[in-house]
């Protein structure tokens, strides 16, 4: 999929769909809730990385979640251009979930998860 421009069909309008290295299901010790865990590197400095789940009429057999950023600020002016900007984020499950899992979205890859058993 080859949707590096591309923008968001999510609840970030105003976001752009951007690379992931992983994608995974963690469950908190303590909590019944089921959690998506992102990791990737951002565009550069200035950038904010969201888990944006689209958005359903209906409830789909795999549910798009994206992998975006938007402008959070003006880019850092030091001259750090050479410093990897890492990005980790995660997202409870409950209410986005579809009938078979769920699709992580990115620009580089899209994910397929299978979630037996979880509404």
């Amino acid at each position: 999929m080859n949707s590096s421009s591309s923008g968001s069909l999510s609840s970030v309008p105003n976001g752009r769909i951007i690379d992931f290295e992983t994608a995974e299901l963690r469950k908190l010790p303590f909590q019944d809730s089921l959690y998506l865990w992102v990791k990737g590197t951002l565009p550069g400095a200035g950038f904010e990385a969201r888990l944006a789940p689209r958005i359903y009429q209906n409830r789909p057999d795999y549910w798009g979640i994206e992998v975006a950023v938007v402008q959070a600020h003006a880019p850092d002016q030091s001259g750090d251009t050479e410093l990897l900007h890492i990005f980790e984020r995660s997202i409870p499950l409950t209410g986005i979930t579809g009938n078979r899992g769920i699709t992580v979205i990115g620009a580089n890859q899209v994910k397929r998860i299978d979630i037996a058993g979880e509404s």
